[in-house]
């Protein structure tokens, strides 16, 4: 295993820091019919410690609701938000993509430090962007990135979704795809809080984040095209709504990696877990509840990996 070196510790406390930009794309589909996922998803965007500018992306037919909707999320007074609606184009799940012309328009203009696109349902936590932040430097030497495992709140535990399996450390998982088996690979980490980096079989979680960097190499490549970036998805097949957030997750990954998304992970008397950090959560349980009716008694995020 590589052995890797954080360049700070990430429970150091730091000052508010408003001279970070970033910049949010967020797609919401009929927003007044699921309005409580959208407060949710802005509530943590609230917490943050850098100036945040959030655009939300809803479709045509519900051009009606933009003022309604407005006059609501005034409360969120530490946010600069901008309702758009998508033109008549952007049907159905082709929402997802309406907001890559205006993202490419502020990467090329450096309006942001970071760019992020996510769904109305997930929660990117403070945690979650400062751990991203944190260690993003550190494996851009790699050609690889922080990533992040999904995960519901559903029967007093938090259920993996995307990556419901228990997935060996030590050998090959078997039969991820079928009949394709998935080998997980690990890099070793010198820090206080995390022993190792995982790679999950999927780097999906509803979102990417971009620095500025990757952001100009993104809007440049094939993961940017709805069409194109189909291919780079290889066996996993995502469909065009998750092709939306695949950010570099597929481009140029380093040899023996099938992606570039990492998870953190720690170790605690001989077991294995991924620390909360590089945990987001969909708001929501519809998958857990399908998963339930498919095997029962759930895997929590604590279980996933096995030796």
């Amino acid at each position: 295993m590589e052995q890797l070196k954080s360049e700070q510790s990430l429970g150091t406390a730091e000052p508010r820091d408003m001279s970070k930009k970033i910049w949010v794309a967020i797609t919401a589909h009929n927003p007044l019919q699921r309005l409580n996922p959208l407060i949710n998803v802005l509530s943590e965007y609230q917490k943050f410690q850098h100036e945040i500018c959030v655009n939300i992306y809803v479709n045509y037919e519900a051009q009606e609701d933009v003022p309604t909707l407005e006059s609501v999320l005034e409360q969120f007074n530490n946010l600069k938000i901008n309702v758009k609606v998508a033109s008549l184009e952007y049907q159905n799940w082709y929402l997802t993509w309406a907001h890559k012309t205006d993202l490419a328009h502020a990467i090329l203009n450096r309006q942001a430090d970071f760019y992020i696109y996510q769904e109305n349902d997930v929660l990117i936590r403070r945690d979650n962007f400062d751990y991203f932040m944190k260690w993003k430097p550190v494996l851009s030497r790699y050609n690889l990135e922080p990533g992040f495992a999904l995960f519901e709140n559903f029967d007093n535990k938090r259920v993996p979704i995307g990556n419901y399996e228990k997935w060996y450390l030590t050998k090959e998982t078997p039969n991820v795809w079928h009949d394709i088996g998935f080998t997980v690979p690990k890099l070793l980490v010198v820090d206080f809080e995390i022993d190792f980096f995982v790679q999950l079989g999927s780097p999906y979680y509803c979102g990417m984040i971009l620095d500025q960097r990757d952001g100009e190499t993104y809007i440049r490549s094939d993961s940017y095209d709805p069409e194109k970036s189909y291919i780079k998805t290889g066996i996993r097949n995502w469909p065009i709504a998750d092709r939306s957030s695949m950010g570099l997750a597929f481009e140029n990954p380093p040899s023996n990696h099938e992606h570039r998304r990492c998870v953190p992970v720690v170790g605690d008397n001989g077991t294995y877990k991924i620390l909360d950090c590089g945990l987001i959560q969909h708001d929501d349980n519809k998958y857990s509840a399908r998963l339930k009716e498919q095997h029962g008694d759930l895997l929590s995020v604590e279980e996933m990996l096995v030796f």
